[in-house]
């Protein structure tokens, strides 16, 4: 399927990150913010990427010097996006939806399901420290632990 030279893209990298960031900005803050974004970002073994989801299975990480697939695809970034993961299954799907209502249908019947997290994703946050973590998607850890 090809997208919509019109629409508004974000990156499948930036909507991990705008993702994670969601989920740190919703957390307990008991960790920093690097670390949260850097342990979401180096389970992900798995990613499969169609316009409209996004799906990740997580366990021990890729092997130093392997990149997870499809960070630099494009996918929408009109509408919303919602993260739903389950934790004990190590997996989460990112799910686009059209506009807020629809995605907030879907919340609610995933928060009704109470095995998962699930939240919408804010795709206005920025980092509070932007100069680390950049090598997002690069499983060396030389570069991950700065």
């Amino acid at each position: 399927m090809v997208m919509d030279p019109t629409l508004p893209r974000i990156s499948v990298r930036d909507l991990l990150m705008q993702a994670f960031l969601t989920g740190w900005e919703l957390s307990d803050k008991a960790v920093s913010q690097d670390e949260y974004l850097q342990s979401s970002i180096q389970v992900i073994e798995v990613l499969q990427v169609e316009p409209e989801s996004l799906y990740a299975e997580e366990g021990l990480g890729l092997p130093d010097g392997e990149e997870v697939d499809h960070l630099d695809d494009w996918l929408r970034a009109d509408g919303k996006w919602l993260y739903y993961g389950v934790e004990e299954e190590n997996f989460f799907l990112i799910q686009w939806y059209p506009d807020e209502a629809s995605a907030r249908a879907k919340l609610a019947q995933l928060e009704e399901l109470g095995d998962g997290r699930q939240y919408l994703v804010d795709l206005s946050l920025v980092r509070q420290n932007p100069s680390s973590a950049e090598n997002f998607g690069n499983s060396n850890p030389v570069q991950l632990r700065s």
